[in-house]
């Protein structure tokens, strides 16, 4: 059969990678059938949104690093489809998670998680770890409530002072970013 169009006959439909046709071809083609099935593919995909999610926080970083001041808030922050705590919190855990405190693959698979773990002073992430807290299937409510008991049984006077230094820390940054957001605003005015 000749591969040459005919002028009465309609082509074939080119399909491009990303076409949710070709998606929606692709699933169907490989739609689970078993219970280890579908773990195994919900698995592979939790994994492509953790990489995503680093891959976000790596972008954003870049972002407020190279953007010139107050351009990150209004070009980025405020288009995302995301808030700006979002935001926040996914350049903290990426800049944790890609520090080397813990190895990726130890890593919990939500951002926010490893955000909270990201706040931790490290004689309570050493605490955590001796617990057998830091691994890839740690759920935020899991960290929350084991963090709870911990407060509640009072804390040593390290602890205060290792808690007491976060805060500070804590301050200094959102005193330096009033500062910035009033500087902005002198400029605008």
């Amino acid at each position: 059969m000749s591969r040459r169009l005919k002028l009465d006959v309609r082509p074939p439909p080119v399909l491009i990678e990303e076409d949710a046709r070709v998606q929606a071809l692709q699933i169907a083609r490989s739609e689970p059938q078993q219970a280890e099935e579908y773990v195994s593919e919900i698995s592979r995909l939790w994994n492509r949104a953790q990489s995503a999610f680093l891959e976000i926080g790596r972008l954003l970083i870049r972002a407020k690093d190279r953007l010139p001041h107050g351009e990150y808030v209004a070009a980025v922050e405020a288009e995302l489809p995301f808030s700006a705590r979002t935001a926040y919190q996914l350049r903290e855990a990426t800049r944790w998670a890609t520090g080397g405190t813990v190895p990726m693959e130890r890593l919990p698979g939500s951002y926010s998680t490893i955000y909270l773990l990201s706040t931790f002073e490290p004689p309570l992430l050493k605490e955590a770890e001796r617990d057998g807290l830091i691994r890839p299937e740690l759920k935020r409510a899991e960290l929350i409530e084991w963090r709870r008991r911990k407060s509640g049984a009072g804390e040593g006077e390290e602890e205060v002072r290792s808690r007491l230094a976060r805060l500070k820390r804590e301050r200094a940054k959102l005193d330096e970013e009033i500062a910035r957001l009033e500087a902005e605003l002198t400029e605008d005015a």
